[in-house]
């Protein structure tokens, strides 16, 4: 056996096999699930999902259902999470919130995201006068407050769906979005392969379109989850103000609402909600902290 077989066995590999080919995301996944908290985390968001989305379907009971022989009963086999004061099932009721308020989260962070690369994008590639005017434009807009900003557009706009809530939340958190990806392009417009592209004469639009914007996914997919929880508790927020979405329709933030009053008496009502928010909020915070070290290594290095 020759000296280049025995090192190759030494490393747990034959002299001349192939070497396994990997992707950026097949390592980094890889490096996801040895994080044992965010993958603990991703498996409870997605419990959460399914649930918000299967039970409604199969429960007996109508979450909109006026039952008042049933107001304020505790947690049962028939009802796991008890009743509110209308007698309606809090555990059906509960899913079909978690939708809204998912569906808000995921809907208003998209927002930011759409709004937040494309100013980015563009100031960062561009660069010079209209970055500089694009940045200090960006620097006025952070003098808004979020929430009263919010508020106001809800008042400007007059009604409240689910899309004028996403247009609420988004309208005034799309900045530190826009920072990000402005450095990440300035960064990667650098780079070789952007002044080789530059040299064969390809057009600025697919340069950044094909070569910077897909090279800021990672970046993109852990501001989805970092967005994401400050989205939610502004929704929540709203809603527990009154400003959220109308009966009979609710939210997780319009059912710790209508629990507020009565949460001496029957605290379920109110603790049911309330521990739905925290925990999507927690698990949405642990998915993002594994996919920042998954994505990139030197953070967890340094």
């Amino acid at each position: 056996m020759s000296a280049t077989q025995i090192a190759g066995r030494v490393a747990g590999v034959d002299a001349g096999a192939p070497i396994r080919q990997s992707s950026l995301w097949q390592d980094a996944w890889r490096r996801y699930l040895r994080n044992r908290g965010a993958v603990a985390a991703g498996i409870l968001f997605l419990l959460i999902v399914v649930w918000c989305i299967v039970v409604p379907i199969v429960s007996p009971h109508d979450p909109n259902r006026i039952e008042f022989p049933d107001a304020y009963q505790g947690p049962s086999w028939s009802h796991p999470f008890g009743t509110d004061q209308f007698g309606r099932d809090l555990f059906t009721r509960a899913a079909l919130g978690g939708r809204i308020s998912i569906g808000i989260g995921f809907g208003a962070t998209l927002a930011i995201l759409l709004i937040g690369v494309a100013y980015g994008a563009i100031s960062g590639f561009v660069g010079g006068k209209l970055d500089n005017a694009l940045m200090r434009f960006l620097d006025a807009l952070y003098g808004l407050p979020y929430l009263p900003f919010a508020i106001l557009a809800l008042a400007i706009i007059g009604t409240v769906n689910f899309w004028t809530m996403v247009v609420a939340l988004s309208v005034a958190s799309w900045f530190i979005t826009a920072r990000v990806v402005r450095g990440q392009i300035m960064t990667l417009k650098e780079n070789d392969y952007v002044r080789a592209a530059y040299a064969v004469g390809v057009r600025w639009y697919m340069i950044l379109g094909r070569h910077l914007l897909p090279n800021t996914l990672g970046v993109l997919v852990i501001t989805i989850f970092l967005e994401l929880p400050g989205v939610i508790l502004g929704e929540a927020f709203l809603s527990f103000l009154g400003l959220g979405i109308n009966p009979p329709d609710a939210s997780w933030g319009s059912m710790a609402q209508d629990g507020r009053d009565a949460y001496r008496a029957h605290p379920h009502i109110i603790i049911i909600p309330s521990l739905a928010i925290a925990t999507l909020v927690l698990c949405a915070n642990f998915i993002a902290d594994g996919l920042r070290d998954a994505l990139d290594p030197r953070t967890k290095e340094t």
